[in-house]
């Protein structure tokens, strides 16, 4: 904002970027938005294919007027799908987002998920499935889900189900 005395005051607005695609299902419906990157609606029934997609299931509609998607969350999970991709060199082609059981699942493009617990870094638990490579690898494997949101009392545990 600037001044410009003796009368006048300028004001300049600037939208917050679109961040993500919004998939919202639930029984009866299936919704698409774009959401801008503080996680409000600012498109409905529309897609962009450039942005990530996120999908979420509900039981009843969402209030389009309120954030569909809490920012810090919104951001935790377009950060470790960046990271994944980084890391792994693997796309990431949807994010599930289980807002109550708080957790996300990562669908990679070799159609399996990673799940992680969105309550804690996801560099720890990306860190846990880099160190597992080794042992289990991700690349060749016909992979179901990888859990990584698991801490056990002896080290990190990871959890995997094969096709």
């Amino acid at each position: 904002m600037s001044k410009n005395y003796p009368s006048s005051i300028e004001i300049d607005f600037k939208e917050y970027p679109m961040t993500a695609n919004v998939i919202l299902e639930g029984p009866t419906m299936k919704k698409n938005y774009i959401i801008n990157s503080i996680g409000y609606a600012v498109k409905e029934d529309m897609e962009n294919k450039s942005l990530p997609y996120i999908r979420l299931k509900s039981d009843e509609p969402l209030n389009t007027d309120t954030r569909m998607i809490e920012q810090s969350n919104l951001k935790y999970m377009l950060d470790s799908a960046t990271y994944f991709q980084d890391k792994f060199g693997m796309r990431i082609v949807e994010i599930r987002y289980k807002k109550t059981a708080r957790e996300i699942h990562l669908l990679t493009e070799k159609d399996f998920s990673i799940w992680l617990d969105i309550q804690r870094p996801f560099e720890d638990q990306l860190k846990k499935l880099k160190k597992a490579l080794v042992k289990l690898d991700i690349y060749k494997e016909n992979l179901s889900y990888i859990d990584l949101r698991i801490a056990g009392e002896s080290g990190d545990k990871i959890i995997y189900k094969r096709k």
